[in-house]
């Protein structure tokens, strides 16, 4: 009896392949002879080598390094963007979006050196991409202290001279990364030959501006403007923007002086205003801006002003060389005449709605000369203190030349506009340098 116990415990305590395997039964092997099953795994294999094969091309690879490496970058993991991008320009070295990308890096890291030589590079690679030397300015200016310099001239057939000057000084704070300074001389001159008068002022204004991070900043100034040496007006503003890079908001307030003409300046007329506008890219070749500005002015009137900028690059070879830029205006006064009936010493009109289509073109010379034009077409409407709805049209063009050097750049232009009513010429020399 105790042996046919012990016996049948050994059984029972013995491995049996029947039910050790229960869990394996379940998921067929390739030798179960289940062909769905034999099926989904080719399946799964054939995606897995796809996948494979996508990741080893080199323009999928060079793709997907770079949106990594900007996810990265809006992340603020700037040491996992770097490798990525640097990754990205192994494939491809002087591709554009990967320098941009690494050169976002290096700014943010303050490592400002690196970041100028990967934008002089560029700007070599790419001498007619509009969008590299906007992004170039901006970041030239928060590498080094800059220097710069201006004068403006325009004048009409209808005997009005207006002169500008301006010397302008930049310098970023190394200590404190987020902060930087600006500091601007502005002489104003305007002069009426028909009657044989000149009126002029001063401007010194200071601009402190503070940057919350790579897309938010806001700033303020002061800036008293000083009318022959015996009047001042203190002007000031604030300004702010913001944005997640497709669409940015941007507001401006403050208080200044209303120079519209020779008398407006006489009486030191002031105007309190504010502007806020929307801008964003609708896609990676147009841009579209909406502006909406209100002020009051020291005279008791006031005006409203709407402006809608939409514009577009047409590119050949991936790099911008025509652009096309549409402006509408809505303006209105709230007063045409003043309280006693008598007329204002500046132009204010009911319902002024004007348009304009703007085509430029531009050709580099070189890796450090560029030229171009634009030509504009104009039409306006406005009713002002007579009912009838009066319009004018006109066509006008500017020339404009540059030349960049190691530390700077030259800007010259010229103007020339004709309209119905007037005709206007314009003339501007600009210069910026590294200090």
């Amino acid at each position: 009896m105790f042996f046919l116990f012990l016996a049948v415990a050994l059984c029972l305590a013995s491995p049996n392949p029947a039910l050790a395997q229960p869990f394996d039964l379940m998921v067929p092997d390739e030798q179960t002879g289940d062909s769905l099953s034999t099926e989904l795994r080719r399946i799964q294999s054939i995606e897995r080598d796809i996948q494979l094969e996508r990741l080893t091309q080199r323009p999928h690879k060079f793709d997907a390094l770079v949106e990594i490496g900007n996810l990265r970058l809006e992340q603020g993991r700037l040491e996992e963007a770097q490798r990525f991008f640097e990754q990205a320009l192994e494939i491809q070295p002087d591709n554009m979006r990967a320098n941009e990308g690494l050169a976002a890096v290096f700014l943010r890291q303050g490592r400002f050196s690196d970041t100028k030589a990967i934008y002089d590079r560029l700007t070599l690679l790419y001498p007619l991409s509009d969008k590299l030397r906007e992004n170039l300015e901006r970041v030239r200016s928060r590498l080094n202290s800059v220097a710069e310099i201006g004068v403006r001239l325009h004048e009409d057939n209808a005997g009005q001279t207006e002169f500008v000057s301006s010397l302008e000084a930049y310098f970023p704070s190394f200590t404190y990364p987020k902060l930087s300074a600006r500091y601007r001389l502005e002489t104003w001159a305007y002069e009426d030959r028909n009657l044989d008068e000149t009126t002029d002022s001063r401007i010194l204004s200071g601009t402190f501006e503070y940057s919350l991070d790579h897309r938010t900043r806001v700033a303020a100034t002061f800036a008293p403007e000083r009318f022959s040496d015996v009047d001042t007006v203190n002007g000031y503003s604030f300004q702010g923007v913001t944005g997640n890079g497709q669409l940015n908001l941007a507001a401006f307030a403050g208080h200044g002086s209303y120079k519209e003409n020779l008398e407006t300046a006489r009486r030191l007329l002031s105007e309190d205003y504010a502007t806020l506008t929307v801008f964003g890219d609708l896609h990676e070749q147009t841009r579209i801006q909406q502006s909406f500005t209100t002020g009051d002015i020291s005279d008791g009137n006031a005006r409203r002003r709407f402006d809608t900028e939409i514009l577009h690059y047409i590119k050949r070879r991936g790099i911008p060389f025509l652009s096309l830029q549409l402006k509408l205006s809505q303006a209105s006064f709230e007063n045409q005449l003043a309280a006693d009936g008598a007329a204002y010493p500046y132009w204010a009109p009911r319902d002024f709605r004007g348009a304009e289509l703007v085509a430029g073109w531009e050709r580099a010379v070189g890796s450090n000369w560029w030229w171009g034009f634009d030509t504009r077409l104009i039409s306006n409407s406005w009713r002002d203190t007579s009912p009838e709805t009066r319009r004018e049209s006109g066509l006008g063009m500017t020339l404009h030349a540059s030349y960049r050097f190691d530390t700077g750049r030259l800007h010259a232009e010229f103007g020339n506009t004709l309209r119905d009513f007037t005709r206007e010429r314009m003339l501007g020399v600009y210069g910026s340098f590294d200090f």
